[in-house]
């Protein structure tokens, strides 16, 4: 069970981007967004159970140092994910015609 919970772990990287990728190809063909939004509240959850246990860990604990490991994992994943919901959300409204505020992702292509 530990193994679940250490997205730090090579093989729950592998796992999660696996995951998400899919996620976000299905997300993409069927034009729907609220999977990615599934996706960004299990990280959520994540990374709220890593800092809760990095918050009851005693100062000097050897685990201190994998449960950061994790959390930064979990920030990366939250960023992945974010990212993808814009990008889908955007091809939602454009298959809708729904009137957008802006162009969800201008800020971000413009920095890149």
């Amino acid at each position: 069970m530990e193994l679940f919970f250490n997205t730090a772990n090579p093989f729950m990287i592998l796992m999660i981007i696996l995951l998400m990728s899919a996620i976000i190809v299905v997300s993409r063909k069927a034009k729907i967004a609220w999977p990615l939004i599934l996706v960004m509240i299990g990280i959520t959850g994540y990374l709220v159970y890593h800092t809760v246990a990095l918050d009851g860990m005693e100062k000097g604990s050897t685990q201190i140092s994998e449960l950061y490991h994790c959390i930064a994992f979990d920030l990366i994943y939250m960023l992945i994910g974010f990212i993808a919901f814009l990008w889908v959300d955007d091809l939602v409204a454009k298959k809708k015609k729904l009137k957008s505020y802006d162009d969800s992702l201008s800020w971000f292509w413009n920095k890149i």
